[in-house]
């Protein structure tokens, strides 16, 4: 059943992004995303908790989670055996990879976050999200790091993917060389922080 629940979510929510890249406006019907995803009415109401629809946030938290394990699973494939790039390297093909990700979705992360307190509501709503994202991405590449040390690591690299986002969302151009410009900059700035606070070593 739970696997059933799951794959009803997953359908729901890809129907939802689908029809909002394809269009101008949040304002999504029940029955249109129902027929968009081949989900049952009632099926959908029950996946869907109560006054979520008009709230997207629901759909923003499914599809994250989603392409984060799809990012982290992609990221772990192509280190596995790189014993020559280092942790700052790793760490910027990790984030690039999210964004790789959500470069498909860019159009309906656009209309869901056209309103500063939609963005405000965005941010609040991935915080935990973004901040267990960089933690595993930093289990990926550091080994034994210090529980302590990894924390800080994360909410700096949480402050840093924020900062990115914006960046992201206002590029016209539908690649990222802006976004991966800015983000290797804002790296290289908590890196050297880090460097002088003695939390990263070169």
């Amino acid at each position: 059943m739970k696997n059933k629940d799951q794959d009803l979510k997953s359908k729901l929510c890809d129907a939802y992004f689908s029809i909002l890249n394809n269009s101008n406006s949040n304002s999504i019907k029940l029955e249109d995303l129902c027929l968009k995803s081949k989900v049952s009415y009632d099926e959908a109401k029950k996946i869907i908790p109560e006054n979520s629809f008009n709230n997207h946030v629901f759909f923003l938290q499914t599809l994250i989670t989603k392409l984060d394990n799809e990012t982290l699973e992609e990221l772990k494939k192509d280190i596995s055996d790189d014993t020559i790039s280092s942790t700052y390297d790793k760490i910027l093909e990790g984030l690039t990879l999210r964004f790789e990700n959500f470069l498909e979705y860019k159009p309906a992360f656009k209309i869901i976050s056209e309103k500063l307190e939609s963005r405000v509501e965005n941010f609040f709503a991935l915080l935990q999200q973004n901040y267990s994202f960089m933690f595993n991405l930093l289990d990926l590449v550091e080994n034994k790091q210090n529980c302590i040390l990894k924390t800080i690591k994360s909410t700096a690299l949480n402050s840093l993917f924020i900062k990115t986002v914006e960046i992201f969302l206002k590029d016209e151009n539908n690649n990222l060389d802006a976004t991966v410009r800015y983000l290797d900059k804002y790296l290289r700035d908590i890196e050297d922080v880090g460097v002088i606070v003695g939390i990263v070593k070169r």
